[in-house]
């Protein structure tokens, strides 16, 4: 799918790259305007041309300006101070073309608009009335052609894109808990693989039990109300996932003492907001050695996650230079 709309876009950078490039050529050859002119407008196309090639993602911003620049000082005063034979003007229907490519809504279409004004008004004062009037209608008659077809190129795009973020967004989160799955975790890590970090491997106490007294809604709902806690304390610095049924992974990119500290206020979190008619939902959790992200990492967690479970449940172990641990909360 992205690949579908970064090819469709190319495809119109590409178009409006040729139009500038043929519409250059054609005002050299038809104007027979002043080498001075004509090297400034080079300029102004070169960098424009530049600029769609470096900056793509600012690419609305740069080409109205380009468009402002070009339309509406350099165009006409082209026409106005050079010799203006009558297939100088004709040659400009090109520009409804170039102008589209940077007509997304209804507003856009000002600028261009204006712009056929101005030259309706040039081409009455060198030449004559009727001239210009038709020049004006053919002008935005072809403005507004071509704007309908950018305005639903362009709306399409975005639908796309809107829908392609929706799907990637769904396929990184789990359904239930609207944390990171594993796909998202991976995604997570990509950029963070060589950092030093702690993993911590997180496990609902006695989570059967409370499916079998209460039934597997309420159980939904405590897993839904943990992944709404965890989510809140996350962070580009503190990533939660659910790694599948009752297990949380966690990966903290902090010092001990904080990474210590922020699951503390999960547990703390938990006990106060996931009760079942007064039974107080708790956790037990193992944070691993300092490493990078890895399935040894990930291992040593478990190992201290169940140290935790054996000790009594509702407790952090962890190591601290290689020695066991227990924090009972």
């Amino acid at each position: 799918m992205t690949n579908e709309i970064k090819f469709k876009k190319t495809i119109s950078f590409t178009i409006f790259s040729l139009g500038t490039l043929v519409n250059t050529v054609g005002f050299f050859a038809a104007a027979g305007i002043t080498k001075a002119i004509t090297g400034i407008f080079w300029v102004v196309d070169l960098s424009a041309f530049l600029i769609f090639c470096l900056w793509k993602k600012k690419y609305d911003a740069y080409i109205k300006i380009f468009m402002l620049l070009f339309g509406m000082m350099l165009f006409p005063s082209i026409l106005y101070t050079s010799t203006l034979p009558k297939q100088a003007i004709l040659y400009d229907f090109i520009l409804p073309s170039i102008y589209a490519v940077s007509i997304r809504k209804k507003r856009d279409l000002i600028l261009p608009l204006l712009n056929g004004v101005l030259i309706s008004a040039i081409a009455y004062c060198r030449l004559n009335l009727w001239y210009a009037v038709i020049f004006l209608f053919v002008y935005s008659f072809c403005i507004l052609l071509t704007s309908m077809f950018s305005m639903t190129l362009f709306n399409n795009f975005e639908e796309l894109e809107r829908a392609y973020n929706i799907i990637a967004d769904v396929a990184k989160k789990d359904r239930l808990t609207g944390i990171l799955n594993r796909f998202g975790l991976e995604n997570a890590l990509k950029n963070k693989k060589d950092l030093p970090c702690y993993a911590i491997m997180i496990d609902i106490d006695f989570f059967k039990q409370v499916n079998d007294t209460y039934g597997h809604e309420i159980g939904d709902e405590v897993l839904y109300k943990l992944g709404t806690i965890l989510k809140k304390h996350s962070s580009k610095d503190f990533i939660v996932s659910r790694r599948g049924g009752e297990e949380f992974l966690l990966y903290s990119f902090k010092d001990y003492e904080q990474t210590l500290d922020m699951l503390m206020s999960i547990y703390t979190d938990i006990e106060n907001i996931i009760v079942i008619n007064d039974f107080h939902v708790h956790i037990s959790s193992g944070i691993s050695i300092l490493g990078t992200a890895s399935e040894e990492l990930i291992e040593d967690a478990d190992r201290n996650l169940y140290l935790s479970k054996n000790s009594g449940r509702n407790r952090i172990s962890a190591n601290m230079e290689n020695v066991p641990i227990i924090l009972k909360k």
